[in-house]
């Protein structure tokens, strides 16, 4: 207690309490100065935004960005909050690859963290603050490399999806969004992480989601601020923080998943920093008493306190009245030290009593459980089977449409042929014929070229070209290729047909001119394939979507290819084009069946093989079907089942045991539960010192596979 408070001037204001948060993701450094005044949280400066790419760069940047952000203070803050990406976190930890570089930074620039938060939460929890309802969105955190894909689901992050960036980022968070497999999809966008995202917001914005997933509505798109993110940060995870350390706040504090030390040293050796042993806070020496004077006596004393059990904010006023003794030898009247020294061990009793009995504890208990791996043969049909698991199932045959289109990534020369007139000879004694369509080659043979027109050549009466009679000049002819290597020079030679040069030859009359080539993008039969396979499986979602709209629980599986009455490509195979569309439309059979159905019959069976002492949870346990083969007139596949195996717990006997004992004494406790690797504890409230033991009710334990 700083008895100094209780005497001096009530009227002036306290000093504001400074913080630091700051945010790290892939590339970029945020950081932002923020206090606690009269028990509200403010952001006071936020830092400058700098880029990072290795260990140098990242403890460089953060000294940078925090220079500009305290700058509008006197003194240097040490205590931060941290603001990190989901991957860089773990069972309520920063992960064990980030933790060196995490204690770099603090060590080397003097900090002293106080927890820590994923980013993506600390944006859930500040929405919901600023909307004043819990909201339900696809938040996107657009990085340079990748983009992390997070559902928020009334205010809490219930999914995240890390996909690599493509290049086309509709694309990539459609990925996010399949992999999670939602009934159904919010209709709104947040992105976050940067300036300049307007690009990014048009490419979510122009693709056509309600096509491709269960989206009700057109989703809308909204970029938040650049300094979101950090004043998130600081402004809910960062309170959160300082509150567990004993500041009063008055704004109601929700739980927004920050990873708080709940006591000093270990719990932030848990969180991965280096902490060093802080000496403890001096004594207090109490004077020893002094005969009062006449003025001590004639007033009344007024004491000014917390009310126990209160926060700082309401405080109380009493007054002990003195009456007037004659000056006689009487025993000292008691001084304010002896009243305190009465006061505080009885506020100390109360306080640990109430903790005791009020007090609350979550002991998550962690371990590496046992995987089973099953495979179950079982019959689908619409009644049951004699003498074989069954899941009953309905045969219907359901039908869709599709239309694609994609860039093409195929290659194809295109130009025009070189044309050119000729002098064909006839050194024969007969009459030579030529029909349209015959050919003329260079030397070579390399070249070839087609008469336009037939044409009839006299018979020679010299060996010579030169003779009046014997040849026919200008005849058009045409490169039987593209290209500009068919442009040949006048006096060329050619062979006729296929005659040898002693009965026919020809020469070009001028220069062949007009051929050309050059590549062009075209349709390859790679883009034909690619649409084919995304039109199918989009007629495939479809169906399911469609069934599941009935009742989520239905579950879609084909009994065969879809058979297609319609295929249709807007351009044909090597046909130049930039882009190719296909409009599909088929139908298919299917067995319609209820997954819920699936999962109690695998966990039915599955019940007899589990050893004694251990149990199945449902939410831990895949299910899956191989397609069906058709048997006896009945559909019959395997059920793959994998599942973890949890230790059955008497809690209420445990909770018994570990009851008022020491925390760090409870591991003992703990250790005969099968693949046991630790134990997390978190004590509500955290006190000083009182929290080292446990209370006596209120103790729930939480199972947590690794």
């Amino acid at each position: 207690m700083n008895l100094v408070n209780l005497f001096g001037n009530k009227s002036k204001l306290p000093e504001p309490e400074y913080f630091l948060a700051i945010e790290i993701h892939e590339s970029l450094i945020k950081t932002a100065l923020w206090e606690v005044l009269e028990g509200q949280p403010e952001v006071v400066n936020v830092g400058s935004y700098e880029s990072w790419a290795d260990e140098e760069s990242l403890i460089n940047g953060v000294d940078s960005s925090l220079d500009q952000a305290i700058k509008v203070i006197k003194g240097q803050p040490k205590r931060v909050v941290f603001g990190l990406p989901a991957s860089w976190m773990e069972d309520e930890k920063i992960h064990s690859t980030k933790t060196k570089l995490v204690t770099r930074l603090c060590k080397e620039l003097g900090l002293e963290p106080i927890g820590a938060v994923t980013t993506n939460r600390a944006i859930a929890h500040f929405l919901k603050k600023r909307e004043g309802m819990p909201p339900t969105v696809i938040l996107l955190e657009v990085y340079t490399s990748k983009v992390a894909v997070s559902y928020v689901y009334l205010g809490a992050v219930n999914k995240t999806e890390e996909v690599a960036r493509s290049g086309d980022l509709a694309h990539d968070v459609e990925e996010g969004l399949t992999r999670m497999d939602l009934n159904n999809y919010p209709a709104r966008f947040i992105l976050t992480n940067g300036n300049g995202l307007e690009e990014e917001s048009q490419q979510i914005t122009a693709f056509p989601w309600t096509d491709r997933l269960p989206f009700k509505h057109i989703p809308k798109v909204e970029i938040l601020p650049i300094d979101f993110s950090i004043k998130a940060i600081a402004l809910t995870g960062g309170i959160e923080a300082v509150q567990s350390i004993g500041f009063e706040i008055k704004e109601a504090v929700e739980e927004s998943n920050l990873v708080v030390p709940e006591k000093t040293p270990s719990s932030m050796e848990e969180l991965g920093f280096s902490y060093e042993e802080t000496a403890p806070p001096p004594s207090i020496s109490l004077a020893e008493p002094v005969e009062p004077s006449e003025e001590d006596l004639e007033p009344k004393y007024a004491f000014s306190g917390d009310e126990i059990g209160s926060s700082p904010q309401k405080k109380f006023h009493f007054k002990i009245a003195l009456p007037s003794l004659p000056k006689i030898n009487l025993p000292h009247p008691p001084r304010l030290s002896y009243l305190l020294f009465l006061v505080i061990p009885a506020i100390l009793f109360l306080g640990l009593i109430a903790y005791l009995f009020l007090g609350q504890v979550e002991i998550a208990i962690h371990f590496n459980p046992q995987k089973v791996n099953r495979q179950l043969g079982i019959a689908i049909a619409e009644t049951l089977q004699e003498s074989i698991p069954t899941l009953i199932a309905t045969k219907k045959t359901f039908s869709g449409s599709a239309q694609e289109s994609i860039s093409t990534t195929g290659t194809a020369t295109v130009g025009d042929k070189a044309t050119g007139t000729i002098t064909i000879g006839n050194k024969s004694s007969a009459p030579l014929i030529l029909k349209a369509g015959s050919t003329v080659s260079n030397d070579t043979g390399k070249y070839s070229y087609i008469l336009q027109t037939a044409v009839t050549i006299a018979s020679a009466s010299a060996d010579s070209l030169d003779t009046i009679s014997g040849k026919a000049t200008g005849v058009q002819v045409t490169a039987t290729k593209i290209g500009a290597e068919h442009n040949l020079l006048k006096g060329t030679i050619f062979s006729v047909d296929s005659f040898s040069k002693a009965i026919a030859v020809a020469v070009s009359e001028s220069d062949f001119a007009g051929g050309t080539s050059r590549t062009v993008n075209a349709v390859s039969k790679v883009d034909q394939d690619k649409l084919l396979a995304t039109g199918t499986e989009k007629i495939k979602i479809k169906v399911q979507s469609d069934a599941q709209m009935e009742n989520p629980e239905l579950k879609t599986l084909p009994l065969s290819d879809i058979i297609f009455t319609k295929k249709q490509f807007d351009h044909n195979l090597s046909e130049e084009a930039t882009t190719v569309s296909l409009t599909l439309e088929g139908s298919f059979d299917a067995l319609v069946y209820s997954q819920g159905s699936l999962n109690d019959l695998a966990t039915n069976e599955l019940k007899s093989q589990i050893p004694a002492g251990s149990y199945i949870k449902k939410e831990s346990t895949t299910v899956s079907l191989e397609n069906p083969t058709k048997s006896g007139g009945i559909y019959q596949s395997k059920v793959m089942i994998e599942a973890s195996l949890y230790p059955e717990i008497d809690e209420q006997k445990l909770a018994e045991f570990i009851k008022g004992k020491s925390v760090s004494g409870l591991r003992h406790f703990f250790e005969p539960i099968p693949g046991f690797t630790g134990v997390n504890i978190k004590i509500f409230p955290s006190l000083p010192f009182i929290t080292k033991i446990l209370p006596l009710r209120n103790i729930k334990f939480d199972l947590v596979s690794n």
